[in-house]
């Protein structure tokens, strides 16, 4: 039986570019926000956004158990071509989905309320934190019970079309903090009124989009089945203890410097941070568009696939994200000071340490996606609970007990980070997908490594030659170690497949130039052919 989850390089490729191309926009957003508030308002209220989304960020955590299931049993089913499962699995969510809905906003309203007793608040900005809280409170519960049926578009890889959406959401959402920020006022609650306004309409249009593609995703009133339910949940409880431990490392930290620290240490960890989950949030939404394909690999049984799939993805996600983190670890002491000024210089060792972690675990970062794939969610979530766990300790420890604030808070992120990816979860995920050691050093890490030592020292040689001390001078360095990774990477790293990819695609692009207009393509092998 032929999937109708369509597993294509090109489709990924498109797909990718796109998910980029929205996140773009929200980037540049952000840059400019960040900096545009460091130098207006003061460190007790810039330090105001990070402790709301810190208290928020765990809500969706819990709902998970419920919701991050879903994408993984729908696109079973839909690719096994059975419409009818997809409709029951949707009838039956949706109605738990709802009932948590009115509680969670039951809740947030509670603590919206009191949270000056949660949160170390100066008297006159309690006002803006309960408008905060109680806004995001209200958006989450009104995306909960819609979920189920907004995923038409995931499903069935439309992820130009759900970029689109995406970025006319962030259009929306930068013209009313603009017009707030410039003709109001200056003040950090502004972020989060542009934010919610922004989820509703991209909610709104999201859910229309996905139902024209997946008429069965509609729900119907029959009797929930409750045993969808729990093969869903129990997914999802796994699944949800993986994401308490990484969100427990990304918001644990600013409510412990908040009680252990200053509030410049909370702005100075907030900044050096946003590198790592910039290139979180980047990577994850350029690579959202293999969990479909791998989802279907495993449905129907395509083994072989999957295992090169996972070889890959591995050694091209090595590829991308050193090529970001490796210039910015080693220029993190200029990048900041022009950022932020030299109040936040604790900034650039909390980048450096946050993103150095990728140098071991870039080439593993599919352990998710197999997981999930062939719902084994379990073993990853005893082993990044434990993880995280530690590394709470570890946190009170530097960050509190011995003083180091923001850096020490960085250092102890590092560490279990680095325990975590080379101990626990690199030997799950080779044997997920049934991979040998010896396969994936001569095939991801090598490979995917080796353009990054040698463009870095380029890169050292320019920083300690050159002293960037501007943003050209930043640029130009990071431009000519970049030169040097490409080259090496091209040269040495390829493949036999992704030379022939390169080529295929270089003959497409010089055959359109040359006739000047597009011709049809019969496509290039699928995303797991070497």
């Amino acid at each position: 039986m032929a999937s109708r989850v369509e597993i294509s390089k090109r489709l990924l490729f498109i797909n990718s570019a796109s998910s980029i191309a929205a996140q773009v926009l929200q980037f540049s957003v952000l840059v400019w926000l960040h900096q545009h508030l460091l130098r207006r308002v003061s460190a007790d209220e810039y330090s105001l956004y990070p402790l709301v989304m810190a208290i928020v960020g765990f809500v969706p955590l819990f709902t998970m158990v419920l919701t991050s299931g879903l994408g993984r049993y729908l696109v079973d089913a839909y690719a096994r071509g059975d419409d009818e499962r997809v409709s029951r699995i949707v009838s039956s969510m949706v109605p738990p989905l709802f009932v948590v809905g009115g509680l969670l906003l039951a809740v947030g309203g509670l603590v919206a309320w009191f949270v000056d007793r949660i949160l170390v608040i100066p008297p006159q900005l309690i006002g803006d934190a309960r408008l905060m809280m109680f806004l995001l409170f209200f958006s989450l519960a009104v995306q909960l019970p819609c979920g189920p049926m907004g995923l038409g578009l995931y499903v069935r890889q439309k992820f130009v079309m759900a970029n689109l959406i995406q970025v006319c959401s962030e259009v929306t959402k930068s013209v009313v903090l603009l017009s707030l920020l410039l003709l109001v006022s200056t003040r950090v609650m502004w972020v989060v009124v542009a934010m919610v306004a922004a989820q509703m309409f991209a909610l709104v249009v999201n859910l229309m989009a996905s139902l024209r593609a997946i008429p069965a995703l509609r729900f119907r009133y029959r009797p929930v089945q409750w045993d969808l339910v729990r093969a869903i949940t129990g997914f999802g409880g796994w699944n949800f203890l993986v994401a308490l431990a990484a969100r427990t490392r990304e918001y644990a930290t600013p409510l412990i410097l908040n009680h252990l620290g200053s509030a410049i240490d909370i702005a100075s960890y907030q900044i050096g941070a946003m590198g790592r989950r910039q290139v979180d949030q980047w990577f994850d939404v350029a690579a959202r568009p293999i969990h479909p394909i791998i989802t279907g690999m495993h449905a129907m049984g395509a083994k072989e696939r999957f295992r090169n799939a996972y070889l890959w993805g591995g050694r091209v996600g090595a590829w991308v994200i050193l090529a970001v983190s490796l210039p910015a670890i080693i220029y993190s002491g200029p990048v900041i000071s022009l950022y932020a000024g030299e109040t936040y210089a604790a900034g650039a060792i909390v980048m450096s340490l946050t993103l150095a972690g990728y140098i071991l675990s870039s080439g593993n970062w599919m352990a998710w996606c197999i997981s999930a794939a062939k719902a084994q969610m379990r073993p990853l979530g005893i082993r990044a609970c434990l993880t995280q766990a530690v590394g709470v300790v570890a946190i009170l420890v530097l960050a509190g007990w011995w003083g180091l604030g923001a850096m020490g808070a960085a250092m102890a992120s590092f560490v279990v980070l680095a325990l975590s990816d080379v101990l626990l979860t690199l030997p799950l995920a080779l044997r997920l997908a049934e991979v040998r050691l010896e396969t994936w050093i001569e095939k991801t890490l090598i490979p995917g490594l080796a353009p990054g030592c040698v463009a870095a020292v380029v890169w050292v040689y320019l920083e300690r030659v050159v002293v960037p001390d501007t943003w050209t001078e930043v640029g130009l360095c990071v431009a000519a170690g970049a030169l040097c990774y490409v080259a090496v990477l091209l040269g040495c790293c390829l493949g036999p497949q992704d030379k022939q990819d390169l080529a295929m695609i270089w003959a497409k692009a010089a055959g359109r130039l040359r006739r000047g207009k597009t011709v049809p393509s019969d496509g290039p092998p699928d995303v797991a052919t070497r």
